[in-house]
């Protein structure tokens, strides 16, 4: 649809095919999440008004071997110059020795010699962080970012103790997480509050606007952003924009998972260019050596197929019979452990709507609404204040079905009936569970090789879900083609 209303308004422009066809073939890269398509410059196509090199003038850029929408060039131009052009921060020797010994007291922890502030990535991080105004950590599951957030929380408040802090992620889930998990590390006299990005930068829906702008910046000095793979170009943009000039950024996430929805690769493009202000957590301190879910995202990240197979105990039930039984079975080893089943789809043979039935036969013996029954919505409601893709558990009242939400840190009763569009979540996309861990893991992958969105990427963010056990449903065919399979974005950032 929205190619058709490309080619339209650019055919309404100018009657030059080259362009018009030009235009369209950028707008099929975006609907892959492309900010950029290879096109080697034109001289002819350069002297037409709607086409400029340097995203001054007309509706698009062409470099020397990519074309792209002036408005994504100028954006990831703008990130990386705010990234790579970004000012080194001062810092008294003396006060920041008094702010590590103060959180190693408030943390319980040992003070760290020099070797350690150098070596230990946590501490490099930490203090790295402090002196650059954005910087950027990348890890794995297990790997400590939440630790080494809590140290730099700790030390920058006592550093800055009259300077504000903001935290925020790019859904309700993922903000949630973040609250509880730094939360939990901290004392209670130092407790802090997340929300959503589009919260934070005061987004309007029905004027599709933000409070927050260049014009009108935020009031924080620092912004925290966790699971920041999630940041599309628009979002990301949008967020620097918004910051007051001396206010650091630091993002936070995993660059190995899915990128984001929207088009753009920006957590993973800043982690390649900003060598300076970035750091890759990888020594995991959750899982041991012989851990398979450890093991299995290793394997992704070196795209090594061989010790993939030898670590995975390949399982590829095909009848209906036979994926019930070995459900059934699955979900009696889960106990009260928290558990989900994912899968890239959304309908037919592995999908969640196949797993969400078999998981309600399994668990209820029906298929009507259970106490506890978790459910997903579907749409983003801004009057109740819930958004696609947060989950809740059914609680039945003298008022009939009530879910409770986590919203900015508080629990929110709202009634079934008022959510407009959700669904069982026992099993869920693997898209929708970014943000989220469980203690056990079920994927289930459909058998179809020319499926596009089967990437290591995403095979890598359902994995890196469980905590305690991954089960993987699929073939050793399909692993293969995961596994080289990258899902490589092309930007004008990297």
């Amino acid at each position: 649809m929205l190619i058709d209303e490309i080619r339209r308004f650019f055919q309404s422009l100018t009657s030059n095919k080259q362009v018009v066809e030009l235009a369209v073939e950028i707008q099929q890269g975006l609907e892959k999440g492309n900010t950029a398509i290879t096109a080697s410059s034109s001289k002819e196509l350069l002297l037409d008004e709607l086409i400029s090199e340097d995203g001054n003038s007309g509706y698009i850029v062409q470099t020397d071997e990519l074309a792209g929408f002036r408005r994504f060039y100028n954006s990831e131009v703008n990130i990386k110059q705010d990234f790579t052009l970004a000012d080194i921060i001062e810092i008294d020797q003396h006060k920041l020795n008094q702010a590590i010994k103060e959180a190693c007291h408030t943390l319980n922890i040992n003070i760290p010699s020099q070797e350690q502030l150098s070596q230990d990535k946590q501490w490099l991080a930490t203090i790295n962080f402090l002196q650059h105004r954005r910087y950027l950590v990348s890890g794995g599951p297990g790997t400590g970012k939440t630790t080494t957030v809590v140290r730099m929380l700790l030390l920058y408040g006592s550093l800055y103790p009259d300077y504000s802090i903001a935290l925020a992620a790019p859904t309700g889930k993922a903000a949630n997480r973040m609250m509880q998990s730094i939360n939990s590390l901290l004392p209670s006299n130092y407790q802090h509050k997340a929300q959503t990005l589009h919260r934070l930068l005061g987004y309007n829906h029905q004027k599709n606007s933000l409070k927050y702008n260049i014009e009108n910046t935020l009031p924080y000095d620092l912004v925290i952003i966790d699971e920041s793979s999630m940041l599309d170009t628009t979002m990301a943009n949008a967020l620097i924009n918004a910051l007051k000039s001396k206010a650091q950024l630091l993002l936070i996430g995993d660059k190995n998972q899915l990128p984001a929805v929207e088009a753009g690769h920006v957590f993973a493009d800043l982690c390649k260019i900003s060598k300076e202000n970035s750091i890759e957590l990888d020594k995991n301190y959750r899982f041991d050596t012989e851990s398979k879910i450890a093991q299995l995202c290793d394997c992704l990240i070196k795209q090594d197929s061989i010790n993939f197979n030898k670590v995975n105990n390949y399982n590829n039930p095909k009848s209906q019979q036979e994926k019930y039984n070995q459900l059934k079975q699955w979900y009696e080893g889960v106990g009260n452990d928290t558990a989900v089943l994912l899968s890239p789809i959304k309908q037919g043979k592995n999908s969640v709507e196949e797993l969400n039935k078999m998981a309600m036969q399994i668990l209820y013996k029906n298929n009507k609404l259970n106490e506890k029954m978790p459910i997903i919505v579907q749409h983003n409601d801004y009057t109740l204040g819930i958004f696609n893709g947060d989950i809740g558990t059914l609680n039945y009242t003298s008022e009939g079905w009530q879910v409770p939400f986590q919203i900015s840190g508080e629990t929110k009763f709202i009634k079934l009936d008022a959510i407009k569009q959700w669904q069982v979540a026992h099993a869920i996309t693997i898209h929708k569970s970014q943000g989220s861990e469980y203690d056990h893991v079920l994927v289930a992958l459909p058998d179809d090789l020319e499926l596009e969105i089967l990437t290591n990427q995403l095979l890598y963010t359902a994995i890196s879900r469980a905590k305690k056990s991954i089960t993987i449903w699929s073939s050793k065919k399909i692993i293969e083609k995961i596994i080289n399979t990258n899902a490589t974005r092309m930007t004008f950032l990297n």
